[in-house]
């Protein structure tokens, strides 16, 4: 019996139920229309701006057993002038109580917002623009019988902007999905909050903070419309998997003040660089710890156009490991303790960040670290470091671009402290300290995308001020090797800012030099695709901001063809100059003195002058080492013997140090001994004109000359040629584009080939049984011909020659109209520091 009776009233309940709830849903689906305007009648009692719906509906089952109001496209006007938006949104929904509904009570006990956007906005006048509801006259009897006691907020796709104008403030708020449920009792609101929330701007006094950054938040808060405060209980704040505490208040009735206190702990490092800008966190975000790191942040004080509330950070972490998962390297036993101050946030002259007692093993190998600073707009630094660093483990923790290969160690022992903005100016950068040393240890790397390697680099540096002292720096770099001893003056600055001044005082000494490809070290890669053959294409420049006095003594030297040994001198480098007063090297067969000065303020258009002196080179090697002077008329394989000269020249090149070459003007005073000329082919052809097959192998003894070059020409005055077959006079000029006019007076052994009258008008007697013939190589070194010199040519050689001779070698001592540059650099004033 008891089981009949539980089966009819379970009957009957559900009966009942499903009578109810069809009667609702027919009362709702007959009563539709007067719902929706008995709404939308008693809302607008309670608004004070317009409100504009796309379209309405009302449902039964989307939020059972409440019944839903359900707003399409929906447009809020604000309570400010003119036509702005204060909410736009694609669906407001509001969740009745059906029963309430009946009996005319709208109390919304629920809202469901998507896809919005809420402006809020107070002017410069502190008046806001959400006001927008009305104040209720309870005597009137006009009130509004809308209410609302919310249990279930949910906000889908919805962004917030809160513009403060007095305050220059400007936050934006998105969430995804974000749930609450707000109680209200006398203007003061109870809020329970839980789900996602990015902080796309805030921005205080245009300083921004936090941007783009996404928290889990689980808050409870309490809003009072009255006091106007908003009071933020014990609520969580998650990022990256790890948790805060936050609590505090923020209140701005008669002013904007804040009191907010955020604590974690148990967090990492990813938590707490996630918390930097983006550019700074992205520098770090391969990094990962284990360990206790811990955060504490208060934030306290007035919020206004010249206030900013004080700031006070505290961080650090214990016993940590922190490690870069994309290599082995990693720092154990790590330990630091961090804080950042200011008294007002916005005051970063008086802001301060130290880290201090920093401990940590780098593979193994222990280091300490301090490091304090001091007003972020001119900062003061105090930093120190000690420990010995393994250099492959330091690149594997943090990798720089373009440096691979590292091995090595350096022993740092380095204290530094000053204002950084000193160092921008020389003559207070000696006020910055920076004291102590680095011990290299055989580092090695290779650098570039061509792998260049730096071997062995050891030695001892040592910092005192803004200098760097260098003792038995050695190394290699490529394929040269070098040893130096030195100063680098201002070198802190120069590493710091850019277009800083460096100088220079060393001594170098190396085993070999490889000048090729040190250039291309020093100036870049070549400038265009080029075979092996061809000369590679540099952009030379001497930079402004370099001044260096430099001695080397180097055993061995190489650049393109040219091989030198025992190079010793000097080198000085100021204002986009180069200048060396003498240096001396051994090469191709003989030995060189040289000095010379290469200016270049202009490096499309670099001046070179200088003179040098040739004892006992050896002229095949000089034609084979300037790879013949871009020519094939006369070559290396033709000629030999012993050259002594004195020459000076004065010269133009572009930034590839390719000449120009209408600006070369040069004077060269010469002598060959033990010459040869070999398979000459003009020479060969006098064979025709002197019946003497010696001619395409000439020994002869001493000549002397003096040549001028100008005007892309080379003129040769008339010099005797004493060989083993005859004696020869040539003159003549040959110019750049290989065009030739040569002179020649020979003897005539016999008469027999003369036989024309031009032959004859050429041959002349010189009075004692003798006769010259007088012939003339004219055309361009690939199209050329022997010629006989008529008699009017042969007078006018003969009444002219000689003053010829004379007046070119008067114009060669007066040459060089180019005024000689002079280096006004004493010794003692080089380097002024």
């Amino acid at each position: 019996m008891s089981l009949k009776i539980f089966r009819k009233i379970l009957f009957y309940t559900l009966l009942t139920f499903a009578v109810l709830f069809l009667s609702l849903t027919v009362s709702v689906f007959l009563f539709k229309e007067r719902i929706i305007s008995q709404f939308i009648r008693e809302a607008n009692k309670g608004l004070n701006t317009p409100v504009k719906i796309g379209k309405m509906d009302i449902s039964m089952f989307s939020s059972f057993p409440h019944l839903s109001i359900v707003l399409k496209d929906v447009y809020i006007e604000d309570s400010h002038e003119g036509q702005y938006p204060l909410l736009t949104a694609s669906e407001i929904s509001f969740q009745l109580s059906p029963m309430r509904v009946w009996r005319g009570d709208y109390t919304i006990e629920g809202l469901k917002i998507r896809n919005s956007e809420t402006n809020l906005k107070i002017n410069q006048q502190g008046k806001n623009n959400y006001t927008i509801l009305k104040e209720t006259d309870k005597t009137s009897g006009s009130a509004s019988t809308v209410k609302f006691q919310l249990k279930d907020v949910n906000l889908e796709k919805t962004t917030v902007h809160y513009i403060d104008v007095s305050a220059v403030q400007h936050l934006i708020f998105k969430s995804d999905e974000l749930l609450a449920s707000i109680h209200s009792e006398n203007d003061v609101y109870d809020i329970d909050a839980e789900g996602e929330l990015t902080t796309e701007k805030i921005s205080v006094n245009q300083n921004e903070f936090l941007t783009g950054k996404s928290f889990q938040i689980k808050s409870n808060l309490t809003y009072d419309d009255l006091k106007k405060s908003l009071v933020i209980k014990p609520s969580t704040l998650g990022v990256r998997g790890s948790s805060f505490t936050v609590s505090g208040s923020y209140k701005w009735k008669d002013k904007n003040t804040i009191d907010i206190t955020a604590d974690g702990k148990d967090t990492d490092i990813q938590t707490l660089l996630s918390l930097l800008t983006e550019p700074a966190a992205k520098k770090f975000q391969r990094y990962k710890s284990k360990g206790d790191v811990y955060l504490t942040a208060h934030l306290k004080g007035q919020i206004s156009r010249k206030m900013s509330p004080s700031i006070s950070i505290s961080f650090g972490f214990k016993d940590a490991t922190v490690f870069n998962p994309e290599s082995k390297s990693r720092i154990t036993d790590a330990s630091m303790e961090g804080s950042f101050k200011s008294p007002q946030l916005l005051d970063v002259e008086r802001a301060v960040l130290e880290l201090k007692n920093i401990r940590g093993k780098l593979n193994n190998e222990p280091f300490t670290a301090d490091f304090r600073l001091r007003d972020f707009k001119d900062p003061s630094v105090k930093c120190a470091f000690s420990g010995l660093v393994d250099a492959s483990s330091l690149l594997d923790f943090y990798p720089v671009q373009n440096i691979g290969d590292v091995s090595g160690s350096l022993l740092a022992n380095v204290t530094f402290e000053g204002r950084i903005g000193l160092l921008k100016k020389r003559a207070t950068a000696q006020k910055v300290s920076t004291q102590g040393t680095i011990e290299l240890k055989n580092i090695g790397l290779a650098y570039g995308d061509d792998k260049i390697k730096l071997h062995n680099l050891s030695g001892n540096m040592q910092f005192n001020n803004n200098d760097l002292a260098l003792s038995n720096v050695s190394g290699k770099l490529g394929n040269s090797d070098f040893l130096l001893n030195g100063f680098f003056k201002n070198i802190i600055t120069f590493l710091l800012f850019e277009n800083q001044p460096i100088g220079i005082e060393t001594d170098l000494k190396s085993k070999f030099l490889d000048v090729d490809q040190l250039l291309v070290i020093g100036f870049g890669k070549q400038t265009q695709e080029v075979s092996s053959r061809e000369k590679p294409q540099y952009e030379f420049k001497i930079s402004k901001n370099i001044n260096l006095n430099f001695n080397c003594d180097v055993q061995a030297l190489r650049y393109r063809r040219f091989y030198a040994t025992a190079l010793r001198g000097d080198l000085l480098v100021k204002n986009e100059m180069a200048v060396s007063r003498n240096i001396k090297f051994n090469s191709m067969g003989g030995n060189m003195q040289f000095s010379g000065i290469v200016d270049a303020k202009n490096n499309k258009a670099i001046d070179v002058v200088s003179t040098f002196q040739l004892n006992g080179i050896h002229i095949d090697s000089i034609f084979y080492v300037f790879e013949n002077f871009n020519q094939n008329f006369i070559i290396d394989k033709h000629l030999k013997g012993q050259a002594n000269a004195d020459v000076s020249l004065e010269l133009t090149l572009n930034q590839n140090l390719r000449l120009y070459q209408e600006t070369l003007i040069s004077d060269i005073s010469m002598s060959i001994k033990n010459g040869e000329l070999n398979n000459f082919e003009p020479m060969k052809k006098l064979n025709k004109y002197l019946n003497d097959e010696g001619l395409s192998k000439l020994r002869f003894s001493d000549i002397k000359n003096d040549i001028h070059i100008e005007n892309k020409t080379i003129y040769i005055p008339q010099m005797e040629v004493r060989t083993n077959v005859t004696s020869i006079k040539v003159s003549g000029t040959h110019t750049f584009d290989q065009r030739i006019d040569y002179r020649i007076i020979a003897p005539l052994r016999n008469n027999k080939n003369i036989t024309s009258v031009e032959a004859k008008e050429a041959l002349q007697e010189d009075g004692a049984g003798q006769s010259k013939l007088y012939l003339k190589i004219i055309g361009t070194t690939d199209d050329y011909k022997v010629v006989y010199d008529t008699e009017s040519v042969k007078k006018k050689i003969a009444t002219d020659l000689k003053k010829e001779v004379q007046e070119l070698k008067d114009a060669f001592k007066n040459k060089g109209t180019k005024e000689k540059k002079e280096l006004e650099l004493e010794q003692d004033e080089y380097f002024d520091w």
